[in-house]
């Protein structure tokens, strides 16, 4: 079933587009928590939850959030 709508052109989320445009990584720990980083720098947030990650991580960075970005 592989082969089916391969023609299709990849089409990411908003937050995908997002992370990927500023260069972010965010991962899931053992522990449950969630950390999230920018590639090229030591500016490392860890939350509770994914959102609240990203958040913390758009703040410390000064960047707009994907719901935000124009």
């Amino acid at each position: 079933m592989d082969f089916l709508f391969t023609d299709l052109p990849e089409d990411l989320s908003p937050k995908l587009r997002w992370l990927a445009k500023h260069g972010i990584t965010i991962y899931q720990s053992e522990d449950g928590r969630w950390s999230a980083y920018k590639t090229g720098t030591t500016t490392l947030i860890s939350r509770a939850t994914e959102d609240d990650t990203l958040v913390a991580l758009a703040n410390r960075l000064k960047v707009k959030l994907w719901n935000e970005d124009t």
